[in-house]
């Protein structure tokens, strides 16, 4: 069954994997070099923290999950504590990155980094092809337009407060991959 609010998180879900993709990249070249383009890392963490985090994981725990949690059973509803442990677990590598990228050290940034995409992947992978097909399965027309309307304020909040982060997304995507999204 189709729903626009699962539609949304998958295309945003490419979105976080072309970052993961990025970072990937400049964990190579620090291995390579020893060292990171400072600039570059930074605007690879704001994308982390305004678009995935603030963002994409602001509307699946305080839009979808909600709505999704009101309507499910013990074991789904242990699937969506399990992927807010993973969200955690983003902000928490994500701290670290900070504070390696805060120290200018390129070898911390690297391991936290390297941790942070393994993760990422997994995640996205386990909401894609499994939590999601719960909810939608779950949710109503009426609930999806309901978290769809949710959606609406995090998405003009986003494009108020961030509207250049997409491109830079492509800018470090030229620079890092040689490849245009």
């Amino acid at each position: 069954m189709n729903r626009r609010c699962i539609d949304v998180l998958h295309a945003e879900h490419k979105i976080m994997l072309r970052i993961a993709e990025v970072l990937d990249s400049m964990v190579k070249n620090v291995e390579q070099y020893s060292d990171y383009q400072g600039e570059d890392v930074e605007t690879a963490f704001r994308l982390l923290r305004n678009f995935g985090d603030d963002l994409h994981q602001a509307k699946e725990e305080e839009a979808l999950f909600p709505v999704f949690i009101s309507l499910c059973d013990a074991s789904e509803y242990a699937a969506v504590r399990h992927m807010t442990f993973e969200h955690e677990q983003d902000r928490s590598l994500m701290s670290g990155m900070a504070d390696a990228i805060s120290r200018s050290n390129a070898a911390d940034f690297a391991t936290y980094a390297t941790r942070l995409v393994s993760i990422l992947q997994t995640h996205i992978f386990k909401e894609d092809n499994v939590l999601f097909e719960m909810i939608a399965n779950r949710i109503s027309p009426d609930d999806d337009q309901r978290i769809m309307d949710e959606f609406g304020s995090f998405d003009k909040d986003f494009n108020e407060q961030h509207p250049e982060l997409l491109n830079a997304l492509r800018r470090l995507e030229w620079k890092y991959l040689r490849k245009i999204a």
